[in-house]
């Protein structure tokens, strides 16, 4: 049996009440509940990038629009040349990359000079790099004999015209914006930036730069929340930090429901004497779809909606707040914003590290990736980690990913890796 160690992330050795819901449960809770905004606005080309596409991207003509040379150099008709080396032309032209007017024929037995990104003239079949080549005036002496189609990028090879290229629900990025722009697109339709209310929760929080007194603390929730939802499809409506007074509490989200797509708040969610968020939200006629989710950390975690908006409700502990945000969180938040799902970021490595637990929960501990001498990933935890321990947490490269029914984890063994970036 693997040694005993120091228990990850406030490991509870309590049974799992009945009353959690699985990881899996939450998320098809919340993603049945996230119906994409409907409103939609035209940007301009320039300013689409990381917005999500509301209308596909279509090919009006093919790509490339024609034939063209993919090199420098000069463009032949293979089928008159000797198959003896080597092999001597006349040039009578050139061609570079820009309109042309006319239309360009090779004559018998000459050849065209042609730069990158020309039109292949009629007659043409190849084109010669220009190192494979020896130029003396207006001759030159091939040493190499061309093929049919060397270094030409044929039209419509890329694309046809028609074809439906970029799919609704893709985030753009900056070759879709490329995309766009050779298909001749000055704009692209988007959805709208999906408004998200945040607020933070808790009489003893202090905004950085203030002063704090004995039993304060700066509020590093707030901006670790600013800072995930720092996307080019969000607007973020920083509604501050609340104290733990109903009456406050019930205000706020009256003036998030009015706002706000999504409301996600942090803290005040559990079940202590000064936890009024929970009761706040359903006297504002929040309605409840999870209350407790059986992951680790972050047991605590609220879905319900009021009115038109979603709530999420997030534990205070900045661990708890930031897993339970890209485990389960981050993903609702891509589908009310009209982002076409994607596939799981779970990947297969090995464990660097003996590890015992309760099971119960599913449990992700913060880790860091690195590579043995053969290029396997061997996945290392951050040591004595705890969801209290923020600056612990932020050398983490990912979660290591433990089934609710896992009791122990042996050096050696394959274990299931979740990234935080790609």
């Amino acid at each position: 049996m693997p040694r005993s160690l120091p228990t990850q992330f406030d490991i509870c050795f309590a049974p799992a009440r009945e009353d959690l819901v699985s990881v899996e449960q939450a998320l098809a809770t919340g993603l049945a509940e996230a119906r994409a905004i409907a409103e939609t606005e035209l940007v301009d080309l320039s300013a689409a990038t990381g917005r999500i596409l509301a209308q596909p991207i279509k090919a009006d003509a093919p790509l490339p629009r024609f034939d063209y040379s993919a090199m420098d150099g000069y463009a032949v008709d293979t089928s008159i040349l000797s198959a003896e080396i080597p092999i001597r032309l006349k040039v009578t032209g050139s061609i570079a990359a820009s309109r042309t007017l006319g239309n360009l024929v090779l004559r018998n037995g000459c050849a065209f000079r042609i730069l990158t990104g020309a039109p292949i003239p009629a007659g043409a079949d190849a084109v010669v790099a220009q190192e494979d080549v020896r130029r003396e005036g207006d001759r030159i002496t091939l040493v190499r004999a061309p093929r049919p189609g060397d270094n030409i990028r044929r039209r419509g090879e890329d694309v046809a015209s028609g074809d439906s290229l970029i799919e609704v629900g893709t985030a753009m990025g900056p070759l879709q914006a490329g995309v766009a722009a050779a298909c001749g697109y000055p704009g692209v339709r988007v959805f709208r930036r999906l408004r998200v209310a945040i607020f933070t929760t808790g009489s003893e929080l202090r905004q950085p730069g203030e002063n704090v007194q004995p039993g304060e603390i700066y509020d590093a929730n707030r901006f670790i929340l600013r800072g995930l939802l720092a996307q080019p499809w969000i607007e973020i409506i920083d509604l501050g930090s609340c104290v733990d007074k109903p009456s406050r509490l019930r205000a706020i989200f009256q003036a998030a429901a009015a706002r706000a797509d999504v409301i996600i708040s942090a803290g005040g969610i559990s079940v202590g004497d000064e936890d009024h968020v929970v009761d706040a939200f359903q006297i504002c006629g929040g309605k409840l779809w999870v209350r407790k989710v059986a992951i680790k950390p972050g047991k605590p975690l609220v879905l319900g909606k009021m009115a038109d908006a979603l709530y999420v409700g997030l534990p205070g502990n900045p661990g708890a707040l930031f897993t339970t945000f890209k485990i389960i969180v981050e993903q609702i938040l891509r589908a009310r914003a009209g982002i076409k799902p994607g596939g799981g970021d779970e990947r297969a490595a090995i464990a660097n590290f003996d590890w015992r637990g309760r099971p119960g929960r599913k449990t992700y501990l913060p880790a860091v990736q690195r590579s043995d001498a053969h290029g396997i990933p061997l996945i290392d935890l951050l040591p004595d980690a705890n969801s209290g321990k923020l600056h612990q947490l932020s050398r983490a490269t990912g979660f290591v990913v433990i089934g609710r029914e896992t009791e122990a984890i042996a050096r050696g063994a394959a274990i299931r890796w979740q990234p935080l970036e790609g």
